[in-house]
Order: structure tokens, then sequence, then C-alpha cells
């Protein structure tokens, strides 16, 4: 169960270290003393504060997997857990940095009103709801779950990348290297998942492509309010250099086995306002 091979790696993603040296609390190595002197402006923390919301979604999000035959699998139900606790640190390291800037803590803060698109609908099915629809599904899923986590990683990571070239803030810059030092190995392991359950099931590839048509992004936004979601779109997909973003995750996309360019498309159109 530790290590699955990937003829693109070198070396094969070992679950046992990644369980082992998962990332705790790292709140008292963020230097944020310096926000007293230099706070960040409205604009970036709303975008932390959405950031911080996405991350802290992470348990809604595994409740829903583990209701699919996805939680038979336990290499992949021991990388989720491990990934659902270094999340859970991650957003508490973007909570330090909104009260180190004098907001509250983001739980107290009330969520406005979500987008209701239809085409979105069954991303707010409860975990009963999942299950039932799973059923039929069998171990396929599996890849499902894979692949949208590694398409919620890269559309994260520009995100990330976003913020941190905005932002003339060292302090928050070191915060989001730290953070995406961190989900480098969540990247490698959806990738390794991706890649070879794709290539191994056509049966997988026909329900990623379904999946895919329906999803909403990033992972957790649908419940998130729609003033929220307009700002992070904004910001990191929006005009001419956010739209070439966006391609350029659909590009990766489309270069997963199995998927094309339509798709790819699909998904770089969701992601500009």
């Amino acid at each position: 169960m530790t290590t699955r091979h990937d003829p693109r790696n070198e070396e094969p993603f070992d679950i046992r270290e990644f369980t082992r040296t998962a990332q705790g609390n790292f709140r008292a190595e963020l230097d944020l003393e310096s926000y007293a002197t230099a706070p960040l402006d409205p604009s970036t923390l709303e975008l932390v504060r959405y950031l911080e919301r996405l991350e802290a979604a992470t348990m809604e999000h595994l409740r829903n997997l583990l209701v699919t035959a996805t939680h038979k699998d336990a290499r992949v139900t021991a990388f989720l857990v491990t990934w659902a606790f270094e999340k859970f640190w991650m957003a508490d390291a973007l909570d330090a940095v909104l009260e180190a800037n004098g907001l509250e803590r983001t739980k107290t803060i009330p969520e406005g009103t979500p987008r209701r698109s239809a085409d979105e609908a069954i991303q707010r099915s409860g975990p009963i709801r999942r299950a039932v629809a799973a059923v039929g599904l069998g171990a396929p899923i599996v890849a499902v779950h894979m692949t949208t986590g590694l398409i919620d990683e890269w559309i994260l990571e520009t995100a990330y990348n976003r913020l941190r070239e905005s932002t003339s803030s060292e302090p928050l810059r070191s915060t989001i290297e730290r953070i995406q030092r961190i989900k480098q190995r969540h990247e490698q392991f959806f990738a390794d998942e991706t890649d070879w359950r794709l290539r191994d099931s056509a049966r997988a590839v026909r329900q990623v492509r379904a999946a895919l048509a329906t999803a909403a992004w990033p992972i957790g936004a649908v419940e998130r309010a729609a003033t929220d979601r307009d700002l992070f779109e904004e910001f990191v997909f929006g005009g001419a250099e956010g739209k070439e973003r966006a391609e350029s995750v659909g590009r990766r996309i489309a270069g997963l086995p199995g998927l094309d360019a339509r798709i790819g498309q699909t998904t770089a159109r969701k992601l500009v306002p």
C-alpha cells in the first residue's frame, strides 16, 4: 500500500512518508507582527478570506468523497485524511493573517447568497444523495475524485500565484510560499493517481468527462457567496491575462489521458468571469 510507480516521476509517491510527515499547526512560524505596521489592503484581505474558506471547506468535500466507493481504496483514503488535515492547518494560517489584520475569525462572518445555477445543482447535493447516485458508478468514481482534485490544485495554484505576485507584503508572500510547498505533495499524488487511472480504464474516462461537464470551480465554491466568487474570478481570471491563466489550466486538462481540448476549454470558460 505504500507506493505506486509512475514512470513520469523519479520517485514514486510514498504514502507512508506523507502521512508520517504531515504538516500540522505552523501559525507560530508566521511573521504576523509585521501587519501591525504594514496591514494588507481590503481587496487583498478579501482574497485571503476567500482562499481560507476554500481550504476550510475540505472537510465538507471529504465527507462527500468517503460515502462513495473511494473509501474502499485504503491508499487513497489514507491520503485524503492526511490531505484534509494539512488543509485545515493551511486554512488556520490564513485565518491568522486575517486576525493579524484586525478581521474576525472567518467562521463568525455570515456568508452571502450563493449562486443557484442549474448546472451546479449536483454539487450541492448532500452525502446521502451522492452515495445513492454513486452506487452504479463503482470503482471508476475514484478516478473522478482524483482528477477533480488535481484540477482544483491547478486552479488554486493559479490563484495563490496571482495573489503572491500582486502583493507587496513580504509576510504574505512568505505565507503563500509556505502553503504552496505543502500543496506540492497534494498535486503530485493527485497527478499520479489521475494518470494511471485514466490510462487504465475507458469507463473511468467517460465518468470523468461527464463529471467535468457539470463541475463547479474551485471545489467548495458553490457554497460560497456569489459576491465572493465574483471577486475571486475577476481577480484571478479577469481580463486578457486572466483569460490566459484560465486557458492554461484548460490546456493542462486537455493533456490528461482520454481528455481533449473541448473538455479543457469547457473548464476554462467556467473560470472566466
